[in-house]
């Protein structure tokens, strides 16, 4: 987690998790903020991911709220799923300006300038500027037109590690095992059949040389 965007990230969804423990507990921003030692004003940052929580201030929240520290730190997929339910505007907020770094790093690569880029797709460079601050939505068609210059893919640009990401990877998962032969989605269904998938992972990230090694190994091992 060492780029600003990262950890942009990380404080959203780590102040929106504590404002969702907050009112599933029945507390008020002033009970919470009083207990802190802190105003309410900067409680609200902290839930709104405009400020980020210092760990000892969040020992004593966890405290507070009876809820395991492990619960903010290292949440499972279990706890996000029955607690935890993202802010949209929040989302939607730092995806633009996810996207606004994407497209500056994209510009940087191409070695040109936001006058050049702007003058390419006719937009004043005033809008590829605040498009690239992440304080405009980029429209889909603007997008499609930059990108276009910059030589990048639109999918390059799609959500794949947020929650929109991951669901997205769960669909496309889901229908690739749909399109799976009938033999195939039975042995997926059979749970004795999980040491043999954990084993022809493993095996898929072997380099060939490997891979070869362990093909001969089986044979000689074989009647």
């Amino acid at each position: 987690m060492t780029d600003p965007q990262t950890r942009l990230l990380r404080g959203k969804m780590l102040g929106a998790l504590m404002r969702e423990v907050r009112t599933e507990n029945g507390k008020s921003l002033t009970e919470i903020a009083e207990l802190l030692g802190i105003s309410t004003s900067t409680l609200s940052s902290y839930e709104h991911g405009r400020k980020s929580i210092s760990l000892p201030e969040l020992e004593v929240l966890a405290y507070h709220l009876d809820s395991p520290l492990g619960l903010f730190l290292n949440p499972s997929p279990e706890d996000l799923e029955e607690g935890y339910r993202f802010d949209t505007q929040i989302m939607v907020t730092l995806r633009q300006h996810i996207i606004g770094a994407q497209l500056r790093q994209a510009r940087e690569e191409k070695n040109l300038t936001q006058k050049s880029l702007a003058e390419a797709v006719e937009m004043p460079v005033s809008r590829v500027s605040a498009y690239e601050r992440g304080e405009r939505p980029v429209p889909v068609p603007d997008l499609e037109s930059l990108l276009q210059i910059l030589g990048c893919q639109m999918d390059d640009f799609i959500d794949k590690e947020g929650p929109v990401g991951e669901w997205l990877a769960n669909k496309v998962a889901f229908e690739q095992f749909l399109a799976l032969p009938d033999d195939l989605r039975l042995f997926f269904h059979n749970p004795t059949h999980l040491t043999y998938l954990h084993m022809a992972r493993r095996l898929s990230e072997l380099d060939l040389a490997d891979l070869r090694a362990v093909s001969e190994a089986l044979t000689e091992l074989l009647p």
